[in-house]
């Protein structure tokens, strides 16, 4: 038996085949800060390493402002994350570049997609690309209306009975709630858009193209169809919301803020995960179902968001198993997400948990959720909403809507075939 090692050392073997011991595998893994969820982070992956200890994780939390920056810097440069975690507004940044791994169902210990997908009441809609799965959500999301009951009270309504099913029905309620000065300035507001977060114009008109039959982008065809019947009839509403009616917009204090100091009527921003701050800030609220169009033929409420957890597909094959195996662990956690991040996947044993039936408002978000359809995915979101964001700028200053879609739908349709054709360079 002395022969052996002699040979493996003559040939410059570490090790003989025979007795081999695997060396340690490190997986970087990067996430959003989150405070809720890193003290949950970082018990799951200490458990993780005590399960498996031939692999070792190497977590960084990196602030909500720099994360997206972050990540496509450290990708071009080839240094990215082996398991890192965003939104589903950006996975397509990450597919055009050839970033993400298709999931591998054996190193996550199941059988293949069907069996992943059970586990399950959706969520992957955001995640699917020519057929095949790039990700597992963390957390599955949309928004809903809250009513702060006591302004409806001193209104004469009642939020339960009285708020409107249909977009055309809330202005009239809208103005019952408002409080106007000499002037017929409101100096309260019955409800208003969410104008300070730029995302919100992303969801919130694509909700209303989504109910009446479309979308603001065909993915498919990747073309802009902002200058369309649909896109029209909801860009309207929100332009005559400020113009005509005016009943809020863009120069206000911003609708949350508005909403929680008790100076709002009605806010359709909010997720589930705002209820904690609606109870500290001592509201007394109603949630309640986004208004659909007249006559829509799709009954969707707010579109869905979700977060992913994503391997990178330029790790080691080696790590990639490993990553995905810590997906699999990581995401078995669901309900230690919910209740101590108020993280939301819709899994059987998350909607089993103490904390989601605890929780009297999960039921509702899941049947909406339901319903909801996930907005378009484009690679360059952030330039894309940008020039969205240009198009609702000139429709609050009064420009004829006519004038302005055509305007909005080439510059989109600019940007998304520019950002494509650079992301396909970013990792070589």
């Amino acid at each position: 038996m002395r022969l052996l090692p002699r040979l493996a050392a003559a040939l410059g073997l570490t090790l003989w085949a025979g007795l081999a011991v695997a060396q340690p595998v490190t997986i970087r893994m990067w996430m959003h800060e989150h405070p809720p969820r890193i003290a949950i982070d970082k018990a799951l992956i200490a458990e993780f390493e005590k399960a498996n200890p031939d692999i070792k994780v190497q977590y960084d939390v990196i602030s909500v402002a720099e994360y997206t920056t972050k990540l496509i810097t450290a990708f071009a440069a080839g240094s990215g994350p082996d398991l890192f975690n965003n939104s589903s507004t950006l996975v397509s940044q990450y597919f055009a570049a050839r970033i993400l791994a298709p999931i591998d169902y054996a190193a996550m210990g199941y059988a293949d997609e069907a069996a992943l997908l059970a586990k399950y009441q959706g969520g992957f809609d955001g995640i699917r690309f020519q057929g095949k799965l790039y990700g597992v959500p963390t957390e599955v999301s949309n928004w809903a209306c809250f009513a702060n009951n006591a302004i409806w009270k001193e209104a004469g309504l009642d939020p339960a009975k009285d708020w409107p099913k249909t977009w055309e029905g809330l202005p009239a309620v809208a103005e019952k709630l408002t409080r106007r000065d000499q002037n017929g300035v409101p100096v309260r507001r019955g409800f208003d858009f969410n104008w300070a977060i730029p995302g919100t114009f992303w969801f919130t008109p694509n909700t209303m193209i989504h109910q009446l039959g479309t979308n603001m982008v065909d993915e498919e065809a990747y073309k802009a169809a902002l200058d369309t019947p649909a896109a029209k009839r909801s860009f309207q509403f929100i332009q005559d919301w400020v113009v005509k009616l005016r009943l809020g917009g863009p120069q206000y204090t911003d609708s949350r803020t508005e909403f929680l100091a008790g100076k709002l009527g009605a806010e359709c921003s909010f997720g589930i995960w705002g209820i904690p701050q609606m109870v500290n800030a001592k509201v007394d609220w109603t949630v309640l179902p986004a208004p659909r169009f007249e006559g829509a033929p799709s009954d969707n409420g707010l579109d869905a968001y979700a977060f992913y957890m994503m391997v990178n597909a330029r790790s080691a094959p080696a790590v990639q198993k490993a990553a995905w195996k810590l997906a699999r662990f990581y995401t078995d956690h669901g309900a230690d997400l919910f209740a101590g991040a108020g993280l939301f996947v819709p899994r059987g044993e998350v909607m089993e948990s103490p904390a989601y039936k605890a929780n009297t408002a999960a039921p509702f978000f899941v049947a909406e959720l339901k319903k909801a359809k996930f907005s378009p995915r484009v690679v360059g979101y952030a330039q894309v909403l940008d020039a969205i964001l240009r198009g609702r700028d000139r429709l609050v200053q009064g420009d004829k809507i006519d004038a302005v879609l055509p305007v909005m739908n080439e510059e989109v349709n600019a940007v998304m075939n520019r950002e494509r054709a650079r992301a396909a360079t970013l990792v070589k």
